[in-house]
């Protein structure tokens, strides 16, 4: 299984950071590589909840919470990923220490194909997987410090 991690640090309060990412439905607003973002189901927080989401690539995929820890992060399954991954899994935590908030966000996943799926990851997958973690960090960021 691969494990990939980023964090970045945020010049706004906690609360203020927080209420974006527990907007599950509406990532959005601030992930560059989402065109699209919803709410499926009657679940509108915490552990359940899902979302469907367009890539900008044009895929479709969803998500479902399965731990929320209010006010701290929260972590997800993603569901129909884009082949050849499998059992992807991502957390997002929110930490706010001197003046900062530092999200960190973790994905792990395994890849099919076998031996071919793991030259496919090692040579592009892990790189695109990492670009957009940053990316959407990144967009969380530009967004909490422009409000």
């Amino acid at each position: 299984m691969r494990e990939l991690t980023e964090q970045i640090a945020i010049a706004r309060p906690r609360q203020n950071v927080w209420e974006l990412l527990a907007d599950f439905g509406g990532v959005a607003a601030w992930a560059p590589y989402m065109k699209t973002s919803h709410l499926i189901g009657d679940v509108r927080s915490g552990v359940g909840m899902r979302r469907g989401m367009k890539h900008a690539w044009g895929f479709r995929f969803e998500e479902a919470v399965t731990d929320w820890q209010d006010g701290k992060g929260f972590s997800f399954d993603v569901f129909r990923a884009p082949f050849p991954m499998t059992d992807v899994r991502e957390s997002w935590f929110l930490h706010h220490e001197n003046g900062l908030s530092t999200v960190s966000t973790r994905v792990t996943y395994r890849m099919k194909l076998g031996p071919l799926g793991k030259a496919i990851d090692w040579l592009l997958v892990r790189f695109i997987v990492k670009r957009e973690m940053r990316a959407g960090l990144q967009g969380l960021k530009q967004h909490s410090e422009s409000r």
